[in-house]
């Protein structure tokens, strides 16, 4: 199993919040590519500021490429207007469970 988040500023480059239709927009796009995510919101430190902040992330049971997240992080970081999106990805252990 593998575990990647996006780490997504929610102040613009340009000092806008951004707004919900962005994040919904951001959640759908993680959530399309992965079947599914989580959204937490936070408080992020970049370039000595606090500002407040969303990680994404995603399980999958399939191995994602790393093209692939980078390009995907591209396209987040242009859809919330931001200089930068972090992303990580990571082996985990864990599994889907069904429900009877």
């Amino acid at each position: 199993m593998t575990r990647t988040r996006f780490y997504i500023g929610l102040v613009t480059k340009d000092g806008n919040d951004v707004s919900q239709n962005v994040v919904e927009r951001c959640a759908w796009l993680v959530a399309g590519s992965y079947g599914g995510c989580t959204i937490y919101q936070t408080t992020g430190y970049w370039e000595d500021e606090h500002e407040p902040s969303m990680v994404i992330e995603a399980l999958t049971d399939t191995e994602s490429s790393e093209v692939s997240v980078v390009a995907l992080a591209k396209v987040l970081a242009i859809l919330a207007n931001q200089s930068a999106v972090l992303w990580s990805m990571e082996p985990v252990k864990g599994g889907f469970v069904k429900g009877i």
